[in-house]
Formats: C-alpha cells, sequence, structure tokens
C-alpha cells in the first residue's frame, strides 16, 4: 500500500457544559506510540480529545480508520462520531475499543448490532489488537470487502455477509497481553501528548496494569488482568519529570493515577519519591487522584506516606455484610484493622476515604445501615456511597445473575453527559441497579438521602468539631448523622430546600428505558433545562456543592442547635449553659473555617475572631482532654488563612472548571480531603500557618487531595 493511511483516534469527552472527562488521553497515546513504532511511516496519525476538533477535521480530510475509546460516559458519542465520519467517508474503518463491552458473545453480537456504524471491537487491552487491524488495512489495501474475509486476533465482528439477516460474531484469537510494558514507547516522552498540555486537562500516569482481585461488579475482575506487568521505573521517573515541566508552564496542579491498587507494591514507593521531587522541583502535583489497593493496607499506607496529605488512602469496601461479599466474590481488610489504619492516619494528618455500593446482591436497608455505621465508626475521613452501576462485561448485565437477585434497574444519564454534535443531540445514560428481592425501591431513595448526609456533613471534615463533641458526649457519628436526618424537617429553609431538592430530582433522574430517557431530553424545553444545569448533574456532589455554598450557615445552626438537644437528652444532668458555650465557640470555629470555601464571589484575606476554648488545644489531644478543660483564662485571637498553594489550587479549579454549580460539582469530584481546603490557622497574625487537623507547622508535603 503506498498511500500513507490516515488514522484518527479519540478519546472523547462531552464539553456541552464543562470539560466531563478532564484527564489527559493516555490510553490512545499508548495505542498512537505503539502503532507509529511498529508501523512508522506507513501511517499519519492524529489523537482527538474535544468533539467539536473531530468533527472539522473529519469534515475537511476524513480518515481511513477510526479508532474510539468506548466508556460507560462517552459510548453514544463514539458513535455519534462514527456516523458523521461515514458521511464523509463511506469506506473508513471504524474501530472501537474500551472497558465498556460485554464478555458473552451473545451479548457482544446484541452490543455491535445496536451499534451499526462500528465495524470492528479491539478486546481487552488494545496496543496489539489495534496493530492487527491495521495490518489487516495494510493486506487488503483497504478494501473493505477483503478485510472482514478473516477473524482479526484480538477483535470481534460482524459477520458481513449476515449483517442485515441474523447477524454472526466473528472472534479472532485472544491476543497475549504485553509483559514488558516499555514495548509501548512513552506517549509523553516522545512529545505525542503535548497538544493537550493546554492548561484544561489533568496529567494521566500509569506505572502498572493488572489487579489481582476478581470482584463481580468491575471489568478488571476478568481472568484476563489477574497478572501485574510494570513500566520500568526509569521510564516513569522521566514521564514525572516530563509532565512536571508541563505541568508547571500551564498552571496544572493535579494529577491522576490509572493504576487500580496504587500502593500496594513495593515499587510504588520509589513512584512516590518521583512525585515528591517533582512536587519540590515544579510544585506539580499539589493533589493525586488514584484507588488504593484493596489489600496490603500497611503497604499503602506506609508507601504514601511520603506524599502527606497530597494523597489519600482509599478503603474500598463495597459492602460490610458477609453474605454480600460472598455473593459479589470478594473479602474485605478485618474491621479492627481499618480502624487502625484509619486512627493511624488520621494521627497523623492525613485523610483516609471508604466506599460502598448500593444496592449489592444480598444486601437489605438494615445490613447496609448497620455496615455504614461500622464505616463511620472506624475513624474513616471520608464515607463515598455509589448507586450500582451495570457495567458491560459484569457479572451485573448477566439476565441470570439478574434474576437470582431479583434486580430492578433503570436508566440515567451519566452526569453532564450530554451536548448537540452536528446538529444532533447526543446523550450517554447508565444502566442503575435501583431495587433488588431484598431491598425495595422506598428503601433505595432513603438510603439514598443518607448518601447525601454522610458526603456533605461527615465526608472532608466540614462540620467535624461538632461530631468530635458529640462523640465525647458518647454520641456516636452514625447515631447524630441519623438523629439530623430525623430531624430535617425542622431545620431552616436553606437546609430543607437543598434536601428536598435532592430527593425530587433522584427520583426524576430514572428512565424506565433508554429510549424514553432520549425521547425526553431531545425535547428542546428539556434540553434546556440539561443546559442551565436544572437536571442532568451527578445529583451527591451536586446538593453536596449547595450544602457548602447556600446552605452552609444554616447547616451550621442546624447542627448546633441538635447537638445541645440530643446531649442534654441522653444526658440531663449537664450544665447547659456550659454546653451552650462550648458549642458556640465550636459554632465560631467552623464558621471561620470554611469562610470562603468554593465559593468563588466570597473573598480570601485573613480573618479572625476572640474564643473563650482553645479548641485547637482540645483537636490536638483528642481523646485525652474534654473542651471543657481548654476554656481559657483570658479570650484568645485566631487568625484564618488560605496559604499561596491553596490559592493556586483555588484559581485553577475555577479557571479550568467554572464558578457555576455544575463547576461546583466536578470541583468537589477532584478534591479528595477536602479539609486541605479550610482555612489555615494560626495563633498570632505574624505565626506561620498550620493546618488545622495537624499539629507541626506548614511543609511541602501537604495541601493536596484526590478523589
Amino acid at each position: 500500500m503506498k498511500k500513507k493511511i490516515k488514522v484518527y483516534l479519540c478519546d472523547l469527552t462531552y464539553d456541552t457544559i464543562i470539560l466531563v472527562s478532564d484527564t489527559i488521553p493516555i490510553n490512545i497515546g499508548f495505542i498512537g506510540s505503539y502503532l507509529k513504532n511498529q508501523l512508522g511511516d506507513k501511517i499519519t496519525l492524529e489523537l482527538f480529545k474535544y468533539p467539536n476538533d473531530l468533527l472539522n477535521k473529519i469534515k475537511s480530510d476524513p480518515p481511513d480508520i477510526l479508532g474510539l475509546s468506548n466508556y460507560s460516559w462517552n459510548s453514544n458519542l463514539s458513535e455519534h462520531f462514527a456516523k458523521v465520519t461515514r458521511r464523509y467517508n463511506s469506506e473508513c474503518i471504524v474501530l472501537q475499543g474500551g472497558t465498556n463491552f460485554p464478555h458473552e458473545k451473545d451479548q457482544q453480537a446484541e452490543f455491535l448490532i445496536s451499534r451499526p456504524n462500528t465495524d470492528i471491537y479491539a478486546l481487552f487491552e488494545g496496543e496489539r489488537s489495534s496493530l492487527k487491524v491495521l495490518e489487516r488495512f495494510i493486506e487488503t489495501n483497504g478494501d473493505r470487502k477483503k478485510f472482514f474475509d478473516q477473524p482479526i486476533d484480538g477483535c470481534v465482528f460482524l459477520d458481513q455477509k449476515s449483517k442485515k439477516t441474523k447477524p454472526k460474531l466473528i472472534t479472532g484469537n485472544y491476543l497475549e497481553r504485553i509483559k514488558d510494558l516499555d514495548e509501548i514507547p512513552s506517549p509523553y516522552l516522545n512529545g505525542m501528548m503535548d497538544k493537550f498540555f493546554d492548561g484544561k486537562l489533568t496529567p494521566f500516569l500509569e506505572t502498572n496494569r493488572g489487579c489481582p482481585f476478581t470482584c463481580s461488579f468491575c471489568h478488571t475482575g476478568s481472568d484476563y488482568y489477574h497478572k501485574l506487568n510494570k513500566f520500568s521505573q526509569e521510564r516513569v521517573k522521566a514521564e514525572i519529570d516530563y509532565i512536571g515541566k508541563k505541568s508547571k508552564k500551564f498552571g496544572i496542579t493535579n494529577l491522576h493515577m490509572a493504576d487500580v491498587n496504587f500502593g500496594m507494591y513495593p515499587q510504588d514507593k520509589l513512584v512516590c519519591e518521583f512525585l515528591l521531587e517533582s512536587k519540590k522541583k515544579y510544585s506539580w502535583p499539589l493533589q493525586i487522584m488514584a484507588t488504593t489497593g484493596k489489600n496490603s493496607k500497611k503497604r499503602v499506607m506506609e508507601i504514601t506516606s511520603i506524599l502527606g496529605n497530597m494523597f489519600s488512602v482509599n478503603m474500598s469496601l463495597q459492602s460490610m455484610s458477609e453474605t454480600v461479599l460472598a455473593n459479589i466474590r470478594r473479602s474485605n481488610i478485618r474491621h479492627e484493622d481499618m480502624i487502625a489504619v484509619n486512627n493511624h492516619l488520621r494521627e497523623a494528618g492525613r485523610s483516609t476515604k471508604a466506599e460502598l455500593i448500593l444496592p449489592l446482591p444480598g444486601e437489605t436497608k438494615k445490613s447496609f445501615l448497620e455496615g455504614l455505621n461500622k464505616v463511620l465508626e472506624s475513624n474513616a475521613s471520608s464515607v463515598t456511597i455509589y448507586t450500582l452501576m451495570m457495567l458491560q462485561g459484569t457479572e451485573f448485565k448477566t439476565p441470570s445473575f439478574r434474576q437470582k437477585f431479583g434486580y430492578n434497574s433503570k436508566f440515567r444519564i451519566v452526569p453532564l453527559n450530554f451536548g448537540e454534535y452536528d446538529n444532533e443531540k447526543v446523550f450517554d445514560f447508565e444502566e442503575v441497579g435501583v431495587e433488588t428481592k431484598n431491598l425495595s425501591f422506598q428503601d433505595y431513595l432513603s438510603l439514598r438521602s443518607i448518601a447525601l448526609m454522610v458526603e456533605s456533613l461527615h465526608n472532608g471534615k466540614p462540620y467535624e468539631e461538632f461530631f468530635l463533641y458529640a462523640k465525647q458526649h458518647g454520641i456516636k457519628s452514625a447515631t447524630f448523622l441519623n438523629f439530623l436526618h430525623d430531624n430535617i424537617q425542622n431545620g431552616p429553609e436553606t437546609v430543607k430546600k437543598v434536601f428536598e431538592g435532592f430527593i425530587n430530582e433522584t427520583k426524576g433522574e430514572l428512565w424506565e428505558t433508554e429510549e424514553k430517557l432520549i425521547e425526553f431530553y431531545k425535547l428542546d424545553e428539556n434540553y434546556i433545562k440539561l443546559i442551565n444545569g436544572k437536571v442532568g448533574g451527578n445529583l451527591i456532589y451536586k446538593y453536596k456543592s449547595k450544602s457548602l455554598t447556600e446552605a452552609k450557615l444554616g447547616w451550621i445552626d442546624f447542627i448546633a442547635q441538635n447537638l445541645k438537644k440530643i446531649i442534654l437528652t441522653n444526658n440531663p444532668q449537664l450544665n447547659s449553659e456550659e454546653i451552650f458555650s462550648e458549642i458556640s465557640d465550636i459554632k465560631l470555629f467552623t464558621t471561620l473555617k470554611l469562610q470562603g470555601l468554593l465559593d468563588p464571589k466570597s473573598k480570601i484575606d485573613l480573618v479572625h475572631s476572640e474564643f473563650n476554648y482553645d479548641i485547637l488545644n482540645w483537636i490536638d489531644n483528642l481523646g485525652k482532654k474534654k473542651l471543657s478543660e481548654c476554656i481559657l483564662k483570658g479570650k484568645k485571637m485566631f487568625y484564618f488563612e488560605y496559604t499561596q498553594d491553596q490559592i493556586k489550587n483555588r484559581n485553577d479549579y475555577f479557571d479550568r472548571y467554572g464558578k457555576d454549580i455544575n463547576a461546583l460539582s466536578k470541583i468537589v469530584t477532584r478534591i479528595s480531603n477536602l479539609e486541605s481546603q479550610f482555612r489555615k490557622i494560626k495563633t498570632t497574625e505574624a505565626s506561620r500557618p498550620r493546618d488545622i487537623y495537624k499539629k507541626s507547622s506548614e511543609t511541602f508535603t501537604r495541601y493536596a487531595l484526590s478523589n
């Protein structure tokens, strides 16, 4: 074949409101770099992230081969651009790849039938499969009829002869994974990723591939991914240095890690050291978003301690019920070990995160609440409760599995994943579990409202001092949250408005079929609601953002009022005036530490006030002193301020994502430990600021977060 093959590789994101997938597309970078290394001048290659960039290029110079990523958040967007490409080059071969694909052959055929503009699908890791596709294209000189005459290893496609009648799936042999990942040239070091350092996208770093776990709800639970393969330490170090230089130039502060069990392996210690060195040289990264290992928590804790509060240790629990864990083929860290890890990290001023999923097979409302109570009492900084996604490539898409556990599912728009491209409205949606034979839809709604309270009031410590005070009076965090939940109708109007809006939108976001969902939102009057952010967002984070901005003072009043009530109800012998005095100081302390949080309109100047109690001393000696023992002989002034690193982070967030409610919802997903965004505290105006929850003064390893 004499003519160079034009190859476009695309990892598209919706950008109607904000960039929904805001990471540098390292996935297509790996494939592109591998293809270019193997085929050299036989191909020309371009990578795309933004839909309109691709649209303009297709119209002016359509490709011979179009490669598209396929995830739950961009599946329909990719298929739309496959259709657009067909208009400009009907002979183009359209290849898709990604995790949003079934493992069962009959389901694979159904999937491809539903994607009529997609010719072929690359299975699992895409480098070698994509190479096989291009080699076939070269062999057949781009002749579509000959191209599909024989199976292609690492790929599946529908038999072209039977495609319009009774489609038959043609499956090539599985390809071995690449064991030495350095076989893939670095798309960072060869400059292929340079165009994506634009101040909008977050760098993505992968140091290894594979997962030893078999969780049924995750696509990496497949046997295919069990063995761990690694990039070399020299390469990872060089990439971090390269990214650091670029990030400094464009004011980028954060990093995404692609590794699914970061910190679980000895080599991850070196990666942390490389990142710390980059932080010193380039002020990047200030925050790291990663999924930590599910086992070996002691090693994870020790390895990532190098990064301080730039990094959160994640306890991916999913459920605390042994019955549920058996149903999903998963084991968890022991509860007592989890408590020990969390306590150790909290004492070091670091944050920890735990995750639960609702509703998993066999879970009841009672067992879920019992599990949530255990997790909250384990001293985790943050507990995220996800709604179960029925993902392709997992058992939850299997009819027999659904029937066994009585699953009822509905469809909702993937948050903010919609847009209008080439005069056509496009939507991506997800299927979610909302009911099982063990948990009713009403139970689901009730637990979702509790999930909002956990996210808004507990996670990230915005109202931590209230919960600490409650605990010192024998009231557990879960008990206090439930008390607040039960009394929400007596709250301030700002609080009730947030809560009621969340419940109404939770009901309204669910649809019986994807067809009904699309039909509804294609109507102009409903599409405008999406554009205006009235519907279609991530509800937990949307209403958390509202809580922290529109209802923050209302929550402080409501929590303080109910804390007095529950303490004096449980302990009527206590001095009510003393309780009121102590809670009043906590209320003032909380107000000042949160002033300006996530509020682009707020002034960020130094603020101060006098206190009757040394609350900082009380926090530093948690468990050893009661607040009453920290009463001051005379009033003491505390100063609250934002540091330069915090202001840099803050400006980066607002510049990249925006300042409306949709933008704030995105920002809170990019902040791992919210407390790093609280004002720092000083005991004198001239002293150095410190974290509220760490005794030592500010160091370069602090103030950054991951989610």
